[in-house]
């Protein structure tokens, strides 16, 4: 971010007993008083696979105030390593740390966590996984500041019963020992207060930044001569990760009857993921759907697009949601979790009932029959959320935060 000193990467393989934290740097106060420590802080993430939590986690390493702050990443390994290692002053990458519900490494991880905590100020956990065992490790620790942020709950109507019960009772338990709880948009506080894995006294709103100003910059232009797409034919696209929570085929589906009903219509699917193999069978044969899978030009795919479409079953909030109400495009999406503070239906897009991808077509032929393919709903949708998903802002957010805590320990 601007004005932040730049970030030294230095990785540990799993050597965490080898590599001891080093102490925080003092610095003299230019008023002559006693020089001052930075503050240590660790954030956890399970994985440094793509995701919409390891952008936040990695956004918010980067931001925050090198002249203040001394920030280190633990995570498990992943494609975004690189990215970490620029972004934290130290990356621990935890290599048996993986996001599978149940793994033989956990214990391992616990213990690793268990003996890195203890030199911080401040330890935040992101994830379900990463935040039960950041979150156990931190207070076992005595680490003066513990805040976890939900990015999307562990729980949803789809999973069986027992699951459910056990992964809430360690919810709760790691809630127990966190002094802050953080939630991406007001829908999910109600919903965390409700599942009983926070406290009201306990939650915070930090909305999860996005560099608006590189989301916008797209052009379109370079894409549609890839694929092949007429100037002026309408394009609808999805950018998701192909798993059980985002519903891809519930996406494919719709995107069948949407070609069926408006032959001149392109469909774009950006994404991978564990239902990669699945997704490409049901879209074999079927004519100007065209499977991108992981790119790294979301700008200027987003551009092309004249509707952007979300078949999720759960959600928090959603990042790719938020990408693309700020370029200013008509949304139509499931009405899950924190979509609808995001989506407003009629205006800024369409909501409808996840599992219903009939629904979900249907809606998305309405955009485009509209005589501006949608572009006012989406202009109104950006005006809305204009300024308020600002890296900056959420940097400053957490900045606030983590002195609250701090200044609450010391009284």
């Amino acid at each position: 971010m601007d004005g932040r000193a730049p970030a030294i990467g230095r990785i540990s393989e799993d050597r965490v007993s080898q590599l001891p934290a080093t102490p925080a740097p003092v610095r003299r106060d230019p008023a002559g008083g006693a020089p001052k420590r930075r503050t240590r802080v660790l954030h956890i993430v399970t994985h440094l696979d793509n995701g919409g939590a390891q952008a936040n986690t990695l956004l918010s390493v980067a931001g925050l105030d090198r002249h203040r702050y001394m920030v280190d990443l633990a995570a498990g390994p992943g494609v975004l390593r690189r990215d970490a290692i620029a972004s934290a002053d130290r990356l621990v990458v935890l290599p048996y740390f993986r996001r599978s519900l149940y793994s033989f490494g956990d214990l391992r991880a616990a213990v690793a966590l268990l003996r890195l905590v203890g030199d911080y100020d401040v330890v935040h956990t992101h994830g379900s996984k990463a935040g039960v065992l950041g979150r156990l490790a931190a207070r076992t620790r005595r680490v003066p500041a513990v805040v976890h942020t939900v990015h999307g709950f562990p729980v949803h109507e789809y999973m069986p019963g027992l699951k459910r019960h056990l992964l809430l009772a360690l919810e709760r338990v790691a809630a127990r020992c966190a002094d802050r709880i953080v939630c991406v948009c007001d829908a999910n506080v109600a919903e965390a207060l409700t599942l009983g894995i926070a406290r009201p006294e306990q939650v915070r709103v930090v909305v999860s930044g996005v560099p608006s100003d590189q989301i916008q910059s797209g052009t379109g232009e370079r894409v549609r001569r890839e694929l092949g797409i007429p100037d002026g034919a309408p394009v609808v696209g999805t950018i998701t990760r192909l798993m059980e929570q985002k519903a891809p085929l519930d996406f494919v589906a719709a995107a069948r009857w949407v070609i069926e009903a408006a032959p001149q219509v392109h469909v774009v699917m950006v994404g991978d993921g564990p239902l990669r193999d699945q997704v490409a069978a049901a879209a074999a044969g079927v004519p100007r759907l065209h499977l991108l899978g992981f790119r790294n030009d979301v700008p200027d795919v987003l551009a092309v697009l004249d509707v952007v479409a979300f078949s999720s079953l759960w959600e928090g909030l959603g990042r790719a949601l938020t990408e693309a109400v700020l370029a200013g495009k008509p949304v139509v999406a499931t009405s899950v979790n924190g979509v609808p503070d995001l989506v407003v239906d009629g205006e800024t897009g369409y909501l409808t009932a996840a599992g219903r991808p009939d629904e979900l077509a249907d809606r998305i032929l309405e955009v485009l029959a509209r005589p501006d393919r949608g572009a006012d709903m989406g202009a109104a949708g950006a005006n809305r959320v204009a300024g308020r998903y600002d890296v900056d802002e959420m940097v400053a957010g957490l900045d606030h935060l983590y002195q609250e805590v701090l200044e609450e320990q010391q009284a």
